[in-house]
């Protein structure tokens, strides 16, 4: 999946070019593929109520109609709010990945694609699988199956043959978005870039070893907590295209009527939920990043398990610090603070420290929590409004803080919605305290201190031998120093176009004026008329030579 489109590439997607321009121009995207040349291959019909409708709209029509690898693309770029505006990402929300299961049966059927991945072990370590998928979906699908020891588990099985066909739509879509990214600028994203993130999360999505270890890890970071826990991973029968674990008894969340719980019961669901999430986001730092209700089993006593670990994040202790600064500044008021932490997780300009939009925009974010507390904070709701912001100033955030806000607004959605009596806000308060006080508390103050300390007394024990190599440089005369500059190269070429243009126009006047002396010098002498052809030929030249330098400078203009 790499970031270049080749000629070969363009002649593989050729077929699939064609079906994905049609799905284009059904649903009203003609005007683009009119501009970059492909509308006469394609019907031009477009249905008026398709017409009609949002861009975002009709955009997640096209993905739905283009089949599972698109379907996909929409999921995860609905996942990137630093990528599309908001009002794609409501509606790419809607995808469904459910897709019809591949049959058992036949060459290119799931039970001849596990005998060819699996080999010996599918008779030596399973009694049974179940020939019907539980669940069917666009990348891989689930039985149920028995291993010899009796055991029940799941089989969760990539679709036959998807790596190529990801493969080969990921081609299509970067031929396609070097094509249109000149005429969709002003839809506020960037194709590439969505493309690129897609790119880099289908690559763990298909291996589901990947997959695999997360659980696992997940696993063991719950195995003291009660009311949270993943399944259990058979490692050693799996491989990159099947993943073997434990069968879950339970009811899917969203498959369960809350209506008919009791509020202790709702409550305990709400509880766990938020301890999981606001664990793993806050704590631990490696998290599941689409925990919604359909990939959350409720069990007994409104114990839950988190399934499908294939979206997962990890957040780096100084991205923490951070985000725990950004909450501190923001209950403090302390704008300073907030616009230079913004800048370093972005990685944005330095200049933007002082950008007064900017500042202001981040100044009526803090007025917003400004004032209030670590107890009435609600953690996913501030880090989403910080992000606004960000993307409001055009400026990134690494893809990880994206899906920690994901998974934080996701979880608190889902507590309103099942027990809206229930004060979350308080609950999780511990978390986002001891996030805050790792960071802006005395302990953290000291270990911060201590480690300034370490680096000054490094840098005092390593300066005399850098003094001394700076001035041996000196002695040999080769000290050198390099300086980067910005906006000086076009300076410099356009000083350079100028100093052209005089040298050449001296240049012309020079022979204007020399074939106007030898005019005069000519008429002073009418005997002969020498002087004259060559003043008038001087003067041709001129003419040619000022009419060829204007004709190009209007070529260079116009290219």
């Amino acid at each position: 999946m790499t970031g270049r489109v080749h000629i070969g590439a363009a002649l593989r997607s050729a077929p699939r070019a064609a079906q994905v321009a049609g799905a284009l121009t059904r649903f009203g995207f003609g005007t683009v593929l009119r501009e970059i040349g492909l509308d006469r291959f394609v019907d031009k019909t477009v249905a008026e109520e398709t017409a009609q409708r949002p861009t975002a709209v009709r955009v997640r029509l096209l993905l739905e109609e283009l089949g599972s690898t698109f379907i996909k693309l929409g999921q995860i770029a609905s996942t990137r709010r630093d990528l599309l505006p908001a009002d794609w990402i409501e509606e790419l929300k809607r995808l469904q990945g459910k897709v019809p299961a591949v049959a058992w049966e036949g060459d290119g059927g799931i039970g001849a694609f596990l005998e060819r991945d699996l080999g010996e072990r599918l008779e030596r370590d399973f009694a049974s699988i179940e020939h019907e998928a539980l669940a069917g979906a666009s990348i891989a699908q689930v039985h149920r199956a028995t291993l010899r020891s009796g055991e029940g588990v799941v089989l969760k099985v990539l679709r036959p043959g998807i790596r190529e066909r990801l493969e080969a739509d990921i081609e299509l879509m970067r031929l396609l978005s070097r094509l249109v990214s000149p005429h969709i600028e002003s839809m506020g994203f960037d194709s590439e870039a969505v493309i690129d993130e897609f790119s880099r999360q289908l690559h763990r999505e298909t291996d589901l070893l990947v997959e695999a270890s997360s659980m696992e890890r997940m696993h063991e970071d719950f195995g003291e907590i009660d009311g949270v826990t993943f399944p259990r991973v058979y490692r050693d029968l799996g491989t990159p295209s099947v993943l073997v674990m434990e069968e879950i008894k339970g009811t899917l969340l969203s498959d369960l009527d809350v209506s008919e719980l009791e509020a202790p019961e709702r409550e305990a669901i709400v509880r766990n939920g938020a301890d999981a999430v606001f664990r793993q986001c806050l704590k631990i730092g490696f998290f599941h990043a689409d925990p919604h209700p359909g990939n959350i089993f409720v069990l007994e006593e409104g114990r839950l398990c988190f399934v499908d670990c294939g979206m997962t994040g990890l957040i780096e202790p100084r991205t923490l610090d951070q985000i725990a600064g950004i909450t501190y500044g923001a209950i403090s008021g302390d704008l300073d603070r907030v616009v230079r932490l913004a800048v370093e997780l972005s990685g944005a300009d330095p200049s933007m420290l002082d950008d007064r939009a900017f500042r202001s925009a981040v100044w009526r974010f803090i007025d917003e929590f400004h004032e209030g507390t670590l107890k009435s904070i609600r953690m996913g709701r501030l880090l989403d409004e910080f992000f606004s912001v960000l993307r409001r100033f055009h400026l990134r955030c690494p893809a990880d803080v994206v899906y920690l806000i994901k998974a934080l607004t996701t979880i608190e959605s889902v507590a309103s919605s099942i027990a809206p009596e229930f004060d979350l806000v308080q609950y999780v308060h511990p978390h986002v305290e001891r996030l805050v006080r790792q960071r802006h508390g005395w302990r953290a103050f000291k270990e911060r201190a201590e480690g300034a300390l370490v680096s000054y007394a490094d840098l005092i024990e390593d300066l005399p031998e850098e003094i001394g190599g700076l001035l041996r440089s000196i002695r040999r005369n080769s000290l050198s120093m390099q300086l980067d500059h910005k906006g000086l190269n076009e300076l410099t070429d356009e000083v350079e176009r100028a100093s052209m243009n005089i040298s050449w126009s001296l240049g012309i006047a020079s022979v204007v004026v020399g074939s106007a002396v030898l005019v005069l010098a000519d008429s002073v002498d009418r005997e002969s008329s020498a002087l004259t052809v060559v003043a008038t030929i001087g003067f041709i030249l001129a003419i040619l030579s000022a009419a060829a330098r204007l004709i190009f400078l209007w070529l260079a203009r116009r290219s």
